[in-house]
């Protein structure tokens, strides 16, 4: 397996349950990745909160969208092969999530809080499926900057 990360930074959610700040989509037909870790740091001063669920549609229009290439790779040799992509907040239309949260924090009102989730197992995201981070209450999810990591 090779290993790849892409890093973004969201803007702010709506106050909505479950609105996303970032979303790494598999758009591979047969390829499953696995995550290894999910990283999020604060470009605010502002509490909010955070979880990490998985997700069965890709949303529309993202605020920001990042396309990994072969500068992604951690040997940089090629591009990722499942087609993985980084969407970031300003959704027309939400990613849909799916099952209950796997991870959640709650961040105090300081710049450069944050969270690194690492996973000695890595988590599947099986073809046409994606993981992302939402706000699990009904409050702004704030800007952050995010990584992930994975392999494929």
């Amino acid at each position: 397996m090779s290993r790849f990360s892409v890093a973004g930074r969201s803007a702010a959610s709506g106050a909505n349950i479950d609105d996303v700040g970032v979303h790494l989509w598999n758009p591979h037909a047969t390829i499953s990745i696995y995550v290894r870790e999910v990283w999020g740091f604060k470009t605010v001063a502002t509490v909010d909160n955070q979880a990490l669920v998985r997700t069965t549609t890709i949303g529309t229009t993202p605020g920001t969208t990042v396309t990994p290439d072969l500068d992604n790779h951690f040997a940089r040799r090629y591009a990722p092969i499942s087609g993985a992509t980084m969407y970031l907040q300003g959704f027309a239309t939400e990613p849909v999530v799916a099952g209950p949260y796997m991870m959640r924090t709650n961040l105090p009102a300081a710049i450069g809080a944050g969270f690194i989730w690492v996973f000695s197992e890595p988590l599947e995201v099986p073809a046409g499926t994606g993981l992302a981070v939402v706000t699990p209450v009904a409050v702004i999810l704030q800007p952050a900057d995010y990584t992930y990591v994975w392999d494929e």
